[in-house]
């Protein structure tokens, strides 16, 4: 989006006002979900969802960073399973990326030695792409996961590994596969995956020398050519009515 109204002021400054292209309505918000305790007291970042029952469970109609709901469900818990453990823990100082709003609540996580945890998303638009984020995080331990990743209707179609040693970790988010710090932002750190023609996604979480751990997820829809078009126009017109 940031991108999009930075085209659309260059635009304008130009003169350039003349829109054509029309497309339907569409959700182009992050939408988030933190794992953490139930009682925990530091906030969840801006509207994100939590994720905060022993065991796993479903959420419905989840809200995105606006606070709007979605129509996007989702489900959680453990392969095979079993309780879910949850925690919370310090946070290094230089730890959280950049973004819109603060990060930084994302210090709680989900735990289960032995075994897998796994997400799963629907209510998603069928067949489309999203940019993902995918968050490790344990508070003084090593971090060992390897995370797997639906795409389309493929289950598991492609792995990647979540690592950082007992030494290097003062409290410090993996954000899919890169250990991430506040010189870095949020949106340079996603991957891009499909949904399946259900409109769903599944994402497992397994431990490979060390406890399976997931701190947070997020999701957002990329918009369609047609679609930036859209948001390219209406930004234009609104900047143009302002001058």
């Amino acid at each position: 989006m940031q991108r999009i109204r930075r085209v659309a002021a260059t635009m304008v400054a130009a003169g350039v006002v003349s829109c054509a292209v029309t497309s339907a309505d569409a959700n182009f918000n992050l939408i988030g979900f933190n794992f953490t305790t139930p009682g925990a007291t530091t906030p969840d970042p801006q509207n994100w969802n939590r994720l905060s029952v022993s065991g796993g469970s479903t959420i419905n109609n989840v809200i995105d960073e606006t606070g709007a709901a979605t129509g996007v469900n989702v489900t959680w818990g453990g392969v095979p399973q079993g309780p879910l453990y949850l925690s919370t823990s310090t946070l290094a100082p230089n730890a959280t990326p950049q973004y819109d709003y603060d990060l930084s609540g994302m210090v709680g996580y989900g735990f289960r030695a032995g075994s897998e945890l796994f997400a799963t998303l629907s209510g998603l638009e069928a067949n489309t792409p999203y940019e993902v984020w995918f968050v490790a995080y344990r508070g003084g331990g090593a971090i060992d996961n390897l995370v797997s990743v639906s795409d389309g209707d493929t289950i598991d179609a492609f792995s990647f590994a979540q690592q950082l040693p007992f030494d290097d970790n003062d409290g410090r988010f993996i954000v899919n596969s890169t250990v991430a710090n506040s010189s870095q932002n949020w949106n340079d750190l996603s991957i891009v995956v499909n949904s399946s023609s259900t409109g769903t996604l599944t994402i497992n979480w397994e431990g490979q020398t060390q406890t399976t751990v997931a701190g947070a997820l997020a999701i957002r829809v990329i918009p369609a050519p047609g679609v930036g078009g859209v948001l390219v126009c209406s930004l234009l017109l609104a900047a143009r009515r302002r001058r």
